[in-house]
């Protein structure tokens, strides 16, 4: 039986929200997100009341995505992990760092809801990254080139620390420039570094021109690069 290697993620954990609510004359709180959602399934707060966390403004309940869930106003649900992951998994192992880079290049699409992604990866014997991958509506001029040793995105994937967001501040403007090709533009980007028995092989980068991707859908990617890299036998 072949023992599963579970890796750490590089997205440090962070505290589930605790909600305010009110209807204009009586607010409560704090409540946990799902008892937010047991108060809209049974009618205790209603469609007019607002919400806010701690450290943000007041909003209408129903911009809160599991709430908007609730109401069908969000797009189709992404596969979960556990089946991203089976996907991610073929009988047989990857052939080449090409293949490799592909398949987890049109898996991060699914599991993130991008647009746009590449795929940067160091071969075992390579000291630099290469890009192997580029898969969506963007240009191709970055294909086969190695990044700079100085790139911003790679220096912080060397120190395990993931980019993600709208495009604000050094790292994520130098991320965004690199997708900027992509043909709707760029209104969230992320890169994800992926490591393999302590070092960096792999940084993936996704952009899609609508909102910020969710956290848990990158670290599905994540989850998925690094089954996918076990298949390459690296």
């Amino acid at each position: 039986m072949q023992t599963r290697l579970v890796r750490p993620t590089v997205f440090a954990p962070i505290v589930p929200p605790l909600w305010y609510v009110s209807d204009g004359e009586l607010t409560v709180g704090p409540v946990t997100t799902s008892l937010l959602i047991k108060g809209v399934e049974r009618g205790r707060v209603h469609e007019e009341c607002w919400v806010r966390t701690a450290a943000s403004h007041w909003r209408n309940v129903l911009a809160v995505r599991e709430v908007a869930a609730l109401a069908g106003q969000v797009g189709p649900r992404l596969p979960s992990g556990d089946q991203l992951v089976q996907w991610a998994g073929p009988a047989q192992r990857v052939r080449d760092e090409e293949e490799f880079s592909h398949n987890l290049a049109w898996l991060a699409l699914v599991a993130t809801g991008a647009e746009s992604a590449m795929v940067h990866y160091r071969g075992p014997r390579s000291r630099r990254f290469y890009t192997r991958a580029i898969v969506g509506p963007m240009g191709m001029e970055q294909f086969g080139r190695a990044l700079p040793e100085l790139d911003p995105v790679l220096c912080a994937a060397r120190r395990g620390q993931p980019v993600v967001g709208p495009p604000y501040g050094l790292v994520e403007d130098a991320l965004a420039l690199r997708m900027a090709t992509s043909q709707g533009g760029v209104g969230a980007a992320a890169a994800i570094p992926i490591f393999w028995l302590g070092a960096l092989r792999v940084l993936l980068e996704l952009s899609r021109p609508g909102h910020a991707f969710r956290r848990e859908d990158l670290k599905s990617a994540e989850r998925i690069a690094q089954h996918t890299l076990a298949q390459l036998g690296n």
